[in-house]
């Protein structure tokens, strides 16, 4: 019985590390994954004076494994009517066609990183 009780504590042990490991590793992705984004989106960006592709970056979201990328500040206020077009301009996206061309990369990358965090917990 005692042998049992010490296995089923070294078991609640392992599951107890698993959520800090994967956080942290998910943590250095998706900071590596926002980068990687913004870099796509300012590529993509239309150059008329610059203000535009200067205001592209990405800050800590509401939770800990959330990144928002931002487009757009006090000088290129403009960053949504360019994104999605206007009336008499049309859209000429940049932040969107990153995403949709990064995202499986991204998806990879995560999966592989919770992945390998998970199995260091475990010991495997």
């Amino acid at each position: 019985m005692a042998r049992t009780e010490q296995q089923l504590a070294r078991l609640r042990k392992r599951f107890e590390a698993v959520p800090a490991s994967v956080k942290a590793a998910l943590d250095v992705e998706l900071d590596r994954c926002a980068r990687e984004l913004v870099a796509m989106a300012v590529t993509l960006a239309p150059a008329d004076s610059g203000d535009l592709k200067a205001s592209i970056h990405f800050v800590k979201g509401e939770h800990d494994l959330a990144r928002k990328i931002v487009a757009g500040n006090a000088d290129a206020f403009y960053a949504r009517w360019v994104e999605f077009g206007t009336v008499d301009q049309p859209a000429q996206a940049f932040l969107f066609p990153a995403y949709r061309l990064l995202r499986d990369k991204f998806q990879r990358r995560l999966a592989n990183a919770s992945g390998k965090a998970i199995r260091k917990a475990w010991g495997l």
